[in-house]
């Protein structure tokens, strides 16, 4: 009898830790601080952009818009370039900019209609300069390098953003400028 008892006490002692493993987690993840979007707010509005790429005969536009999210993490951007002779379907991208507190840096998620996307990250503005690096960037069949994208806040009303990308096949460097004005 009393080798069952003791038997009894060791299932129970070995089955008491278990149950107290299988309770509910009841501590909140904390938040992360809402990012302090001061420096980009300038941006919130619609805005009017002439781009120029050394490749093309002539500049195009887009319509771009910012916006802070409701959340009040992400200013989103949603850029619009309607069809041209290059490019037989219009082109929308969507940027979702943030800032990182852990990394410090801010962070740019992208993605369009056609199936791009890309990550590009900035330790932010420099005086009115910003330089973002493309962390997505792989070289492929089209493109084998690219340089980073610089953004010069010309005023509070006008902003310009210059980058150069090298052709795979040719060599050719291209460089991009935009030159954006803003509507409202």
């Amino acid at each position: 009898m009393s080798r069952a008892l003791l038997i009894v006490a060791v299932l129970l002692t070995t089955a008491i830790p278990s149950h107290a493993l299988a309770q509910v987690e009841s501590t909140p993840i904390p938040a992360s601080a809402k990012p302090d979007f001061s420096s980009m707010s300038f941006l919130v509005g619609t805005w009017s952009c002439s781009t120029r790429s050394s490749r093309r005969p002539a500049a195009f536009m887009t319509a771009v818009t910012y916006a802070m999210d409701s959340t009040g993490y992400w200013l989103d951007q949603t850029s619009t370039v309607r069809p041209l002779s290059w490019m037989t379907r219009g082109l929308t991208t969507w940027d979702k900019i943030t800032y990182d507190a852990d990394t410090k840096r801010w962070v740019d998620v992208s993605y369009d209609n056609a199936g791009g996307y890309g990550l590009s990250v900035s330790s932010g503005w420099n005086g009115d300069k910003m330089v973002w690096h493309d962390v997505s960037f792989v070289p492929g069949a089209q493109i084998s390098a690219q340089t980073n994208q610089t953004t010069i806040k010309v005023s509070p009303i006008r902003y310009q953003t210059a980058s150069s990308f090298t052709e795979a096949k040719s060599g050719r460097r291209v460089d991009v400028a935009t030159v954006c004005t803003k509507r409202g």
